[in-house]
């Protein structure tokens, strides 16, 4: 059997749409990656400025309360300063003061306290001088409720240098927050862009993306329904086609093959070696040319998917018979020894598939052709041996496939269907085909499976009861 195998087309088609399927995924995962980064980094981005703009206005409610708390200390020491050296009595305004700069000095304290504990810049030196100026201003104010003039002057002085200590770390603390703060508002306003020209972009190459491959989906489909009714009105015209000329070519084919056998049994015929010689051939090859038209239409058949199976008790030793019998009558040396038994499957069928592998085992191997059938658990197996060479090595795998052959010279009334055929149809039946070489032959294996409750059965054929088991299988079919 010669392999015959076309080269595959179209396989670039399937890579290259998985390629861009992959190319597609990438830059969609890329995209949105960039987007939420962007979500992300504006969110990042805006809890800064809420903190840090947290911390510049608790650095300038410190600075407030610090030149508060300053003003309110230096105007009670020098009113006290004034009632000492004129005499003049000012307790109601000192009071006053003092108050004043004690709000101011629980301000301050407060204000140090919110900045240690919620900024986010290095806020060390500025609570340190904060605090620092607290415990002086503290200090000078109890100066003052005391009366004690020159302590109260005294302390005034270190008051101020205080005072101009953190003066300069909160105005230095103020200003790098405000940096920061403008920082990271141009930065958010530059990612804010990026993001609305991205969304701007990306929304409209979607939809035009979107869209066109939607077209492009809807032509393939409108081009794939095409090809697909074109498939099936080609399929039904190969079909029509086969089934027309297999009918016709059946006829004749009928005609001849029987006009043969009533001419092979004229006296007058039977006479001559030579008539008698031609006439087998004309036997012969009517029945060759009536498998390849029968292999023919079954093939198309199977590919319509229009091959049906009519199921039945089939007697093995009926069909192995009815196959051969005219094989045997054509000059074809045939010896079989099948034990009796009932098979469910199809009768046709089966007869299709022994006669494919005895029309295989005249073309490739040699005489006599032999046919052992045993029973084996709850199959049957039919085996069809040869002499031949045997299917060479290298198309082992193949050999059931469809136009395979075996490649012999002076071979070519083959098609390479027989095979494929016996393969689909044991399938179909239920059962399987194997080939093997054995003591130098080949051997072709048919397993179908057996009918049900066949040991009564098989005892009654054995005993030559056809009749009673003709009659049980019409009852229990």
């Amino acid at each position: 059997m010669r392999r015959r195998i076309g080269t595959r087309k179209g396989t670039s088609r399937p890579r290259t749409r998985l390629d861009r399927a992959l190319a597609i995924t990438l830059v969609s995962g890329v995209g949105l990656l960039v987007i939420l980064g962007l979500v992300f980094s504006m969110a990042y981005g805006s809890k800064q400025i809420t903190s840090r703009a947290t911390d510049l206005h608790n650095a300038d409610e410190t600075l407030r309360s610090a030149t508060v708390a300053r003003a309110q200390v230096g105007l009670a020491v020098h009113l006290l300063t004034v009632d000492d050296v004129f005499g003049t009595n000012s307790a109601e305004a000192i009071d006053l003061s003092v108050s004043e700069a004690e709000v101011a000095l629980q301000d301050l304290q407060a204000g140090a306290d919110r900045l240690e504990a919620d900024a986010t810049a290095d806020v060390t030196a500025a609570v340190t001088a904060a605090r620092r100026l607290g415990e002086t201003t503290e200090t000078t104010l109890q100066a003052v409720k005391e009366g004690d003039v020159d302590a109260a002057r005294a302390l005034s002085v270190t008051h101020d240098d205080d005072f101009q200590t953190a003066l300069t770390e909160l105005e230095r603390l103020r200003n790098q927050l405000a940096q920061s703060v403008e920082a990271s508002d141009d930065f958010l306003g530059r990612v804010g862009t990026g993001a609305r020209f991205l969304v701007a972009f990306l929304i409209p190459a979607a939809v035009i993306f979107i869209y066109r491959d939607l077209l492009l989906r809807q032509h393939r489909h409108t081009e794939l329904e095409g090809r697909l009714e074109s498939e099936r009105r080609l399929s039904r015209a190969r079909e029509e086609f086969i089934a027309n000329a297999s009918h016709e070519l059946r006829t004749p084919l009928t005609g001849i093959s029987g006009l043969a056998q009533i001419l092979a049994e004229d006296p007058a015929i039977t006479q001559s070696p030579t008539a008698t010689e031609l006439l087998d051939l004309i036997i012969s090859e009517s029945h060759d040319l009536a498998r390849m038209v029968e292999d023919l239409l079954t093939t198309a058949r199977l590919d319509a998917g229009a091959l049906h199976f009519d199921f039945d008790y089939v007697s093995i030793h009926d069909v192995v018979r009815d196959v051969v019998e005219p094989m045997v009558k054509a000059g074809t040396d045939i010896e079989w020894d099948c034990e009796p038994a009932v098979i469910r499957a199809d009768g046709l069928r089966t007869r299709q598939v022994l006669r494919n592998l005895l029309s295989n085992a005249q073309k490739y191997g040699g005489s006599p052709i032999e046919i052992r059938g045993a029973i084996e658990g709850r199959t049957y197996r039919c085996e069809v041996i040869d002499d031949g060479e045997g299917v060479p090595e290298s198309i082992r795998d193949h050999m059931f496939e469809r136009f395979v052959q075996r490649g012999r010279a002076g071979v070519s009334d083959s098609v390479g269907l027989g095979l494929a055929i016996v393969h689909a149809l044991t399938h179909g039946m239920g059962g399987s085909v194997t080939y093997r070489r054995a003591a130098r032959r080949t051997v072709f294996t048919v397993r179908l499976p057996l009918a049900e409750d066949l040991t009564a059965l098989d005892h009654e054929w054995e005993s030559g009861t056809a009749g009673l088991l003709e009659t049980r299988l019409g009852l229990e079919g």
